[in-house]
């Protein structure tokens, strides 16, 4: 036990314990209902990862959001499919971190305990030996977790989307106050399961106050807007 903590809190271990103490804690959370294993996933106005999640899908360990909620946006670059049918899910970027510190902690205590066995007393050396050692961690961490992420994504759910043209006759919500011919924000659920927020239009003068129901009768390429009108639920055929 004694060698355990003294290398768990001895360089370079040091670097990654307090990281995997909080990795435990939040899954913990997790596992609680406390807070959401996608906490960290992030898209932009268009649909593209952004912040710690741009990041990490630039250096092969992470993917598309799961869950994307776009405010403002273009939701047929966001939930646009591609050539082989449509986007697959991607890996959160909680999961990837996890692994890739859990393999940083493993592989750095390892050689702690190895670095240990040597003898050495020279300070200089046994610095220069914990450096060796953090970025060996910090490499076998990342070949570790990309390889598990890419291999994970291959089998999960490819998600097809909405394009403009599929969102029309659907129905939606008006948010950012009324809805008229010259400014409306509405929000709609996507088939992938996304909220995702459209600018809308009336015609013929008619406002559609915040919080109603609207329905997308055609969009307007020129403008680049969905052209919306008031719903009225006793038209709706799945209504019994």
């Amino acid at each position: 036990m004694e060698l355990f903590l003294s290398t768990a809190f001895g360089f370079p271990t040091v670097v990654f314990t307090p990281l995997l103490i909080v990795v435990v804690a939040y899954w913990l959370l997790v596992v609680a209902g406390a807070t959401d294993s996608e906490v960290l996933d992030s898209v932009d106005a268009d649909g593209d990862a952004v912040g710690l999640s741009a990041l990490m899908g630039r250096v092969g360990l992470g993917g598309t959001a799961p869950k994307a909620s776009v405010e403002g946006g273009d939701p047929s670059r966001a939930q646009r499919p591609t050539g082989d049918g449509g986007r697959r899910a991607g890996v959160p970027v909680t999961v990837a971190l996890s692994m890739m510190i859990g393999v940083a902690w493993f592989v750095s205590m390892m050689g702690g305990i190895m670095t240990s066995l040597l003898d050495i007393t020279s300070t200089p050396l046994l610095i220069a030996l914990g450096l060796v050692v953090l970025v060996i961690a910090l490499v076998a961490a990342w070949a570790v977790t990309s390889g598990l992420v890419m291999s994970v994504q291959r089998f999960l759910p490819k998600r097809r989307g909405d394009s403009k043209h599929e969102l029309v006759g659907r129905t939606c919500v008006i948010r950012i106050g009324e809805a008229s011919e010259g400014f409306g924000q509405a929000e709609i659920t996507t088939a992938g399961g996304a909220s995702i927020s459209i600018p809308v239009r009336t015609t013929g003068g008619e406002v559609l106050p915040v919080g109603s129901t609207a329905l997308i009768f055609d969009h307007s390429a020129e403008d680049d807007v969905f052209l919306v009108t008031h719903f009225d639920a006793a038209l709706d055929p799945g209504q019994s």
